[in-house]
This record gives C-alpha cells, sequence and structure tokens, in this order.
C-alpha cells in the first residue's frame, strides 16, 4: 500500500497555484512536483522523479496530456493514475480524456481537497485518515446486508463503491449521470448504463423482499409511498449521508 510517500506531479507553472498545492500537500506528508505545460518536459519530469499520480492540463505544448498518456503506456514504471484538468466544462473533452485512459477530469478551479480523495480512493489508500477504507467497506457491507441487499447481485458492490464514493466527495451525489456512474463503471472495466441497471435491480431486490423495518427507518419519511421505491441517487444519498453523520459524531472523518 502506498502511504505518505506519495509523489504528484502537476504540469503548473502559476507561483500562487505552485504555493497552494504545495502548502496543502505538504500538510499531509505528500510530495508535490510542478513542470512547465509541455508535454515533452512532462515525460522527462516522470522519468526523474516517478510519480504515483500526475496532473495535467489537457492542451500542453510539443505534446498534450492523451500523448503523454500514451507515451507512459511503455514505460515499466509508469504512473498509476493520470488525471487532467480543463478551463472548461466541456463534455466531449471530459469523453475523450475518460477513452483516453484518464482515472479522472477536473474542472479548473478544482479542490485540493477534492483532488486528494479522488487519489485516496483509486489508490486504495487512506492517507491521513482516521477510519480506513476497510472499515468503511465494512460499514456499509453491513448496511447493504441488514437491509437485504444480496451480496451475489453485481449492483451489490457498485452500490457499496458508490456509498464510500459519496461519504468521501458529497458533491458527487448531484452527478450521478455525469460522474458516478462512469467513475464507477471505470472502476470495475464496464459501462456506466450497466452500473446504472445493476444498482436499481439490487434496490428493487431489497424492497421487495429485505428488512421493512429498516427500510422505514432509512427511507419512511423521504420516499412518497404512492411513488413506491427510491432511486437510485436518493438511496445512495440517504445511506452516505447517514453513515456520514455517524463518522462525524465517532470523530473519524
Amino acid at each position: 500500500m502506498i502511504t505518505k510517500e506519495l509523489r504528484i506531479l502537476f504540469s503548473e507553472q502559476n507561483p500562487e497555484q505552485q504555493s497552494g498545492l504545495k502548502h496543502f500537500f505538504d500538510s499531509k506528508g505528500i510530495k508535490t512536483y510542478f513542470c512547465a505545460k509541455d508535454g515533452k518536459e512532462v515525460l522527462k519530469e516522470i522519468d526523474r522523479v516517478a510519480p504515483q499520480v500526475v496532473v495535467l492540463d489537457v492542451f500542453l505544448a510539443s505534446l498534450d496530456a492523451i500523448g503523454v498518456k500514451q507515451a507512459c503506456e511503455s514505460k515499466p514504471a509508469s504512473p498509476k493514475l493520470f488525471f487532467a484538468s480543463g478551463s472548461c466544462d466541456n463534455e466531449r473533452i471530459a469523453n475523450q480524456m475518460y477513452d483516453a485512459g484518464f482515472d479522472y477530469y477536473m474542472l479548473k478551479p478544482y479542490s485540493y481537497e477534492m483532488l486528494l480523495n479522488r487519489a485516496e480512493q483509486l489508490l486504495g489508500a487512506a492517507f491521513g485518515k482516521k477510519v480506513q477504507e476497510s472499515d468503511l467497506e465494512m460499514r456499509v457491507s453491513d448496511i447493504l446486508h441488514t437491509m437485504g441487499v444480496p451480496a451475489h447481485v453485481k449492483g451489490y458492490n457498485f452500490l457499496r463503491q458508490s456509498i464510500i464514493m459519496v461519504i468521501n466527495e458529497p458533491e458527487v451525489i448531484s452527478l450521478v449521470t455525469k460522474r458516478l456512474y462512469p467513475d464507477i463503471a471505470k472502476l470495475n472495466s464496464t459501462t456506466a448504463s450497466r452500473v446504472e441497471r445493476a444498482i436499481r435491480h439490487a434496490i428493487e431486490i431489497a424492497w421487495d423482499r429485505g428488512n421493512v423495518e429498516i427500510m422505514n427507518d432509512y427511507f419512511g419519511y423521504t420516499i412518497n409511498n404512492m411513488r413506491g421505491k427510491p432511486t437510485n441517487s436518493e438511496f445512495i444519498a440517504m445511506i452516505s449521508d447517514r453513515l456520514r453523520l455517524t463518522l462525524k459524531k465517532e470523530k473519524l472523518i
């Protein structure tokens, strides 16, 4: 497991931005490196510092972000994560980045905390957090099991990952189709539509056959009786919200 030896390389030349990034990540015990917004310079710096995470502007001189990613595929010690950042909210560009194998696309200005949360989640490490990912997984698993979500269906794992993702990054719940489903799909080598359907199927099973008292405890006052089952986002939001509050009370987040 990679812990506080994490190294992040940014294609960033703005002194103010560099200072902000360095201050935040230094406080977490994480090393930051910066280089020119030039694809060839990025490749040289990757060879020099061997970062686990690379954060690139979409458009670079000499070689763009996709070109850098492709060039690293032949390297024996390629970075584990590639993040791309852009200044415009363009779905086509974001999709191009994901299609090229980038792990995450961020719109500038992005939150440093959000960047760290995403890196932690994708790397499977919890830098500086009191609650370990394994403990969080166990808690979510217990809730889903109690509710009656069967562990053998694909939607069970997708639900667990979605809930953990929303606990770590609450704003994702408002971007279910744009962020949540695509990110879970990427983690499981599948498609966003299959993630959506599998989660819906798991919820339907739990709602029809699960523990009624537990369901009422979580959803009784928020779900319209005439409408029936909660939507995927309602189901994920209610569980993640409840668990997040519990973790706060326990001073684990």
